[in-house]
């Protein structure tokens, strides 16, 4: 830095003196002193802006920001250290460079970008260069250093360039902002302003149901100027607001006729900048625009830009609340364009959600959009918000978006913007093609289902439910089963079994000797050697039949996780055909034995079905133990009658269960029915849990019957 001072002579009035750099006054004479001497020393202007400068001073007062700033004055300097740096004011610098190498200007500034995370301190600091590369016929130095500044200023807002040149098309861009800036008055006393309409389609019909507004300027003498310009040029001179409510008379005037010639009318969205609310009273100008051509309130939907709401949360939510409550629909425009879209669905009130048009340019080459599509769709139908998509231009993405629930379409696939009288009003506005008015409630109320959500016919009231059960059971040594996860719709299943809650299922899930336990691990084992890695399985919980479905997740040594979707097959409703079946298909199976009897651990019996000769003695003796004793003196060999008592020892069954390695226990006795002729009986004794208590179920059938070779030859 002691060099550059003493290359400037001592002139104090030329140093800046944060940085001991020059000043502005100071590298204007520098240009001045080149350009009287007949050098052409300086072939180059660079303009350096650093970006979120004043975040840097917020976070770490002025103090701090002024050590960025000798800090980075300090790199530049060193990083073009044959050339003269100045700093103008703030966190601007100016570089007046020898050479007019692109790559080495290129090279330097990469180099200035990187230098500056030194001083940064957690917090980004990007640094933007507009280079201007003189053409040696500049009169005014002062004109150089602006158009760095412009090339600089093209790209404030463009996230992933860092430096600019000014080249012719830059200049032509920046002669139409100045000849916007010089005719825009002219422009409206001439009519200059255009209204263009362009389509907004129906998904679910095709037809159309409504217009958005859009501006554009005819001149005789460039054509059709961008919006892109003078939209940005009207804004930064605080006029923009005459052209919007000059766009909304046009709207009120083309609505006018298009009632008066008594076909299709549709509404007409229109634009509004978030200067239009602090320049003027937009709504009283709008509602006096109405009122001047008679126009309702439901034909008129204002569209605010998700920039125009990126701030000022107090002021802009009492705007909308506003026009909503006059009837109005108020949309959100250019929804994920980059601000903090999620943030403002939060903070504001909206009806509709007009999708960016950069979500459908990756469509067909990006397999992420059409699952960010649809999640905005179910997020948008879940708080209770209508969608519309725009830059639709495929059948196929017409399509898609039907079937996801996209309400309204718009893009070039239904036709591009043009002004009325382009239109051909028999064929444009008819019934054919447009919709009737009267039954924008009756879609308005269709689009609310959501066909992405599990619970479709469940009213908004912005309750998260899935009414799908899912449940994250662990199984811990191959052996024990735990519950990580159960959702809202899992705890009404377990309702549905008798199950009282997630404790209860997590403490019945932990005992080992529950039947249906053994079932369900041996399901989650089969899902995690699966080569897709499911299974599935009917399970008997507390007598309802359960079909589950389980898909392996992942294993940790000796913890794996299994995720699974039950559903009670035995409940009535959408089950009830299936439940019917169930019960015919269990009556076939009581009708295999000729008793069946259900035992319960408090000691008592009940006789549930009988088809032969004997008696349901629980009818007379419900006393388990009394019952046993009764029934085997009555139909069982006088030797059979003490091991029969035993194995119909309730206490024990659990044990020679485990004993046996089955979930049954099985024993044969002779039957002392005169007419049986002693003929050998199985009776089988199967234990299950239910309602927290163990029962017993009891099947008697002839040994005889049974099909199977080894038990026959018994």
């Amino acid at each position: 830095m002691d060099e550059l001072n003493n290359a400037l002579n001592g002139k104090r009035e030329d140093l800046d003196e944060l940085t001991g750099l020059l000043n502005l006054y100071g590298v204007l004479r520098r240009i001045n002193d080149a350009q009287n001497a007949d050098e052409n020393r300086f072939s180059v202007i660079i303009y350096l802006n650093v970006m979120n400068f004043k975040a840097f001073n917020q976070q770490y007062g002025f103090a701090g920001g002024n050590e960025f700033l000798k800090g980075l004055a300090k790199e530049v300097h060193q990083i073009f250290s044959d050339d003269l740096v100045a700093r103008t004011g703030g966190d601007h610098f100016i570089i007046l460079s020898k050479t007019n190498d692109e790559s080495i200007i290129i090279s330097k500034l990469e180099a200035v970008s990187e230098a500056a995370r030194k001083y940064e301190r957690g917090l980004r600091m990007r640094v933007k260069a507009g280079i201007y590369m003189a053409t040696g016929d500049e009169s005014d130095p002062v004109i150089m250093i602006d158009r760095a500044k412009i090339a600089c200023d093209d790209i404030i807002g463009v996230y992933d360039k860092e430096y600019n040149f000014y080249d012719d098309e830059l200049k032509k861009k920046n002669e139409r902002r100045q000849y916007v800036i010089d005719n825009f008055e002219n422009a409206f006393k001439q009519h200059y302003f255009k209204v263009y309409y362009q389509k907004e389609v129906r998904a679910l019909t095709g037809k159309v149901c409504g217009y958005e507004a859009l501006a554009r300027w005819i001149d005789p003498n460039y054509g059709m100027i961008s919006p892109a310009i003078f939209v940005d040029v009207l804004e930064e001179v605080h006029l923009v607001h005459k052209l919007d409510l000059y766009i909304i008379d046009q709207v009120c005037a083309d609505l006018k006729s298009d009632i008066e010639y008594g076909m299709a009318v549709e509404p007409v969205s229109v634009n509004l900048s978030r200067l239009d609310f602090e320049l003027c009273d937009i709504k009283t100008e709008i509602d006096k625009c109405r009122e001047k051509y008679g126009i309702p309130v439901n034909l008129l939907n204002i569209e605010i830009t998700e920039s125009a709401i990126a701030s000022g949360e107090s002021f802009l939510g009492d705007q909308i609340k506003s026009f909503r409550d006059s009837g109005y629909q108020v949309w959100m425009d250019d929804f994920g364009s980059g601000y903090s879209s999620l943030n403002n669905l939060k903070v504001y009130e909206f009806d509709v959600l007009k999708i960016d048009m950069d979500f459908l340019r990756t469509f067909d080459t990006n397999k992420k959009t059409q699952v960010i599509l649809a999640t905005i769709i179910n997020m948008a139908k879940e708080l209770d918000i209508h969608t519309l998509a725009e830059g639709v231009e495929t059948q196929e993405q017409y399509e898609f978006l039907r079937r996801i629930g996209c309400e309204r379409l718009q893009g070039y696939l239904f036709g591009k913007p043009k002004p009325l009288d382009e239109f051909v009003r028999p064929d444009d506005f008819s019934f054919d093609n447009c919709e009737d008015i009267m039954y924008a409630d009756y879609f308005h109320d269709i689009g609310e289902i959501n066909f992405l959500g599990s619970t479709p016919l469940r009213d908004k009231n912005m309750d998260v439910y899935n009414n799908l059960p899912i449940a994250i059971l662990e199984l811990v040594d191959n052996e024990k089963i735990i519950f990580l996860y159960a959702n809202n719709a899992y705890h009404e299943f377990l309702r549905s079994v008798s199950i009282k809650d997630i404790g209860e299922a997590g403490s019945r899930a932990f005992d080992i000797d529950v039947p249906e336990n053994n079932t369900m691990r041996d399901t989650l084992k089969k899902a995690e050697k699966d080569p897709d890695h499911r299974s599935d399985a009917s399970i008997i919980i507390n007598g309802n039949v359960v079909f589950t479905k389980v898909r392996f997740i992942a294993r940790a040594g000796y913890r794996a996780a299994f995720a699974i979707v039950p559903r009670n097959l035995s409940i009535t409703g959408s089950e009830q055909k299936l439940a019917d079946s169930i019960h015919v298909a269990m009556a076939h199976v009581f009708n295999q034995y000729f008793r069946v009897d259900l035992y319960d651990e408090d000691g008592t019996v009940e006789n549930i079905y009988l088809n032969g000769d004997q008696l349901a003695v629980a009818d007379v003796e419900s006393n388990a133990v009394r019952a046993v004793q009764m029934y085997s003196n009555m139909y069982l060999f006088p030797e059979d009658r003490e091991r029969f008592r035993k194995f119909y020892d309730m206490t024990t069954v659990r044990e020679r269960v485990k004993e046996v390695s089955t979930d049954y226990v099985v024993d044969y006795y002779h039957s002392a029915i005169p007419n049986d002729k002693g003929r050998m009986q199985m009776y089988m004794i199967l234990p299950f849990y239910y309602n927290d208590r163990w029962k017993y179920i009891s099947c008697c059938r002839y040994a005889d019957e049974i099909n199977d070779e080894k038990i026959n030859g018994k």
